[in-house]
């Protein structure tokens, strides 16, 4: 073996530096992405609500344009009527909410008080000396805080703020989205080069499935999960059972976390209310639910109306992800768009293997394409035109 064949560099190590420089590079330009849609998070965070939303409100905004609706009368009366009825049943909420809070007040400060008589005779054996010291202690430090928590106010007001706007412009390009999703659409086509028309139809078709597909089989399960724990509680005859129902249903759209949370809010209720069996009671039920629902509803849905299911272990890492880059939004946000970066994947991976490239819509749940190309629509009857 010569000099020159021992110095060769090896063939392994030739084809793992090309792809660490390429993976490099990807991942480079993907923390560039991200960086930039955080600084301009009050414009990136409302479009990305605003087109999860459109793939629930275009389809009854197409049924309408179907029977002669101008598009504008159409959006308007799907995404601004779906914001009335919203905002109606919180109002017929809080005369209830804040009747039952007033009645379940003496409750907790009763339970507060068998707290502190168990601190003191319980196995802790706290004195009433000790208990007023932990007290003005308390006091001390939260007065010492107080210029801490003026500016903690003052950031709260900041974001409150940031959130109305936020949310005013979520509703407009919400709406825009619906009246002119076929024309933003047409609009992208027309200015992709023609050799990558096809692959660019395939992908945003794909997104807009796997995006729809994941809010739908999300609000489905989320709507069975508040509706038995729910009934569980009307049963047991713990208070506040519709607003708990509704943080229930939200916080389905966070994974893990939020059923977690919703379900330690219940307990608790049911704890201030009716002592500890009680509270053991509504444990039992909500693990219960939440058993059915993720070992079976969950799998069963969500297999059917996404086209890629995500594992858990990647849900868990986007969600942590996400909540550690946005905070709160993060959480609600990262897994939809996970879903969304997969679906697209697996369409580039699946064109690239077969080498054809037309539309295609994906057939069955391993990501196989079928045989007979579908029209692709985005939006309210999308169409390939120039807009």
């Amino acid at each position: 073996m010569t000099v020159r064949e021992q110095d060769r560099v090896p063939s392994w190590l030739v084809t793992a530096a090309a792809w660490a420089w390429r993976l490099l590079l990807v991942a480079l330009g993907a923390a560039v992405v991200v960086q930039v849609a955080i600084r301009l998070s009050l414009v990136t965070v409302p479009l990305i609500v605003a087109t999860i939303l459109a793939t629930l409100a275009a389809p009854p905004a197409r049924w309408l344009m179907r029977r002669g609706w101008r598009p504008a009368f159409a959006a308007f009366a799907v995404v601004f009527g779906g914001v009335a009825l919203a905002v109606g049943g919180l109002l017929a909420l809080v005369p209830a909410f804040l009747e039952q809070t007033r009645e379940l007040i003496p409750t907790i400060l009763l339970a507060v008080e068998d707290l502190l008589e168990w601190l003191q005779t319980g196995p802790l054996g706290f004195d009433q000396q000790q208990l007023q010291e932990f007290g003005e202690q308390a006091l001390t430090g939260a007065q010492e805080q107080s210029g801490g928590l003026a500016m903690g106010a003052l950031l709260a007001l900041v974001t409150a703020l940031e959130f109305i706007v936020a949310l005013i412009l979520s509703l407009i390009l919400l709406f825009f989205l619906v009246k002119d999703g076929d024309r933003i659409y047409a609009w992208i086509l027309a200015r992709t080069p023609d050799d990558h028309t096809d692959t660019m139809r395939g992908v945003v078709a794909r997104a807009w499935d796997a995006m729809a597909g994941y809010v739908r089989g999300t609000a489905l399960v989320a709507l069975i999960d508040a509706a038995g724990i729910a009934i569980g509680l009307a049963i047991v005859g713990v208070p506040l059972v519709l607003p708990l129902a509704l943080l229930v249903f939200v916080g389905a759209f966070v994974p893990i976390i939020g059923a977690f949370v919703s379900g330690l809010v219940a307990v608790m209720v049911a704890l201030a209310d009716g002592g500890a069996g009680t509270a053991l009671i509504v444990l039992a039920i909500v693990v219960v639910v939440q058993q059915v629902e993720s070992d079976v509803l969950q799998p069963l849905i969500m297999r059917r109306v996404v086209a890629v299911p995500l594992h858990p272990m990647v849900v868990l890492a986007v969600l942590v992800a996400g909540t550690v880059l946005v905070g709160v939004v993060g959480a609600f946000l990262a897994v939809p768009l996970a879903a969304v970066a997969s679906a697209i994947a697996n369409e580039l991976r699946l064109r690239a293997q077969t080498g054809v490239g037309g539309p295609r819509p994906l057939g069955g749940r391993h990501g196989h394409l079928d045989e007979d190309p579908a029209p692709v629509v985005v939006g309210p009857e999308a169409t390939v035109t120039e807009a």
